[in-house]
């Protein structure tokens, strides 16, 4: 318990320098400080909501492996209310971050004829009405886990499977409303059908990648002594596996923009080709989907938790960089250098995530109880 109570103070000091520096930031560089909210915000709400569609997905699977890291899951799920605060801080720069929330839109003949659904009122109403229906199912989700620890009742099992398969159909659907809203709409000339399923993709790599993370990180602590290098493959598949599929989204969404040259597409390409962009363009790619595709082709990559956890490490920050490039250029054409914004924007939303999570892990067992799959977790391929 010493180590969670040490990250948890490292965290707290992280997170509150880094929500402090962005404050700070609104009365300097309000738009710069207001972009990086958004992009350290999103990946935490990807992170809470990933962590429970691949909960979800493990539970409608029958997945028994997973039993030993599904309180990891849970608790990145918990964080969610918390990681909805910090989406909804965002909401009052509206008209920093989106053109079309600005008065000049009404002018905009464009912007203008897609006024009644891109309105400060109804996007905020949308980001409420996400935020909390996937708010509803997580606490279902979890309380259905908890009562499993008190009663050893198959019924409780059940009715886990079915709100998992429910809040798959649902966080399908909102999940791409989301990342059309929240990101998208940041170039409202622009748009892209393949873009929802692109994120979706970011969003499974990373959390596959920050459970990882976590749980070599307890199993070194002692608080997690069942993880054995057979759960670790598995999460190492998962890893490699959504990190192909986010490559293959880019490469798709790219190709057929770029092979069909129509200029309401390719325009938001041009500017990341140009002005600075392009090395992050293209390092995105590398760092997202080469760099880990190659780490962890070998089984043992896979198995050996040296080696699993800088690559972990490395997936998370190319989820970072993939929303940084997908923000940035908005508002910023000529690529900045990152700096102490950017570091806040990071520190910041992830250090309260970290605290949150490790303080649930001291709260609750981390091995769930009366589980119909845990004596097949427990000895998973032993």
């Amino acid at each position: 318990m010493k180590a969670l109570a040490r990250w948890q103070r490292t965290a707290l000091v992280l997170a509150v320098v880094g929500l402090a520096t962005l404050l700070v930031g609104l009365a300097i560089d309000p738009a710069r400080a207001l972009t990086n909210l958004l992009i350290g915000a999103v990946l935490v709400v990807g992170l809470s909501a990933g962590a429970l569609a691949i909960l979800c997905l493990l539970t409608v699977a029958n997945a028994g492996w997973a039993v030993v890291l599904r309180r990891v899951l849970e608790g990145f799920g918990s964080f969610l209310p918390l990681a909805a605060l910090l989406l909804l801080a965002t909401t009052p720069g509206l008209r920093v971050l989106y053109e079309w929330a600005r008065p000049a839109a009404a002018h905009d003949h464009l912007l203008a004829a897609k006024a009644i659904f891109l309105n400060p009122a109804f996007f905020v109403l949308r980001m409420v009405l996400i935020l909390g229906v996937w708010i509803l199912f997580s606490r279902r989700l979890l309380s259905l886990s908890r009562a499993q620890d008190a009663r050893d009742e198959l019924a409780l099992t059940r009715a886990a499977v079915r709100w998992a398969a429910g809040f798959l159909v649902v966080f399908a659907v909102t999940v791409c409303l989301a990342a059309f809203d929240w990101l998208m709409t940041l170039e409202a000339r622009w748009f892209s059908t393949i873009f929802g399923f692109y994120n979706i993709a970011g969003i499974l790599v990373s959390t596959c990648a920050a459970v990882a993370l976590a749980a070599i990180l307890l199993a070194r602590a002692g608080l997690l002594p069942e993880l054995n290098p057979s759960h670790l493959h598995d999460v190492g598949k998962l890893m490699f596996a959504f990190s192909t599929f986010w490559a293959y989204q880019w490469i798709s969404q790219f190709l057929l923009i770029w092979y069909s040259n129509i200029p309401e597409e390719t325009v938001y390409f041009e500017v990341r080709w140009d002005h600075g962009w392009m090395p992050v363009f293209f390092a995105n790619l590398i760092v997202g989907w080469a760099l880990p595709f190659a780490l962890l082709l070998p089984r043992e990559a896979k198995r050996d938790p040296r080696r699993l956890l800088p690559i972990a490490v490395l997936l998370l920050a190319a989820r970072w960089l993939d929303l940084w490039l997908m923000a940035m250029p908005a508002n910023f054409p000529q690529a900045p250098v990152p700096g102490i914004f950017e570091l806040a924007g990071l520190v910041g939303p992830l250090g309260l995530f970290v605290f949150w999570v490790s303080r649930r892990f001291g709260r609750v067992p981390l091995i769930v109880r009366h589980d119909p799959y845990l004596a097949e977790s427990l000895h998973h391929h032993t």
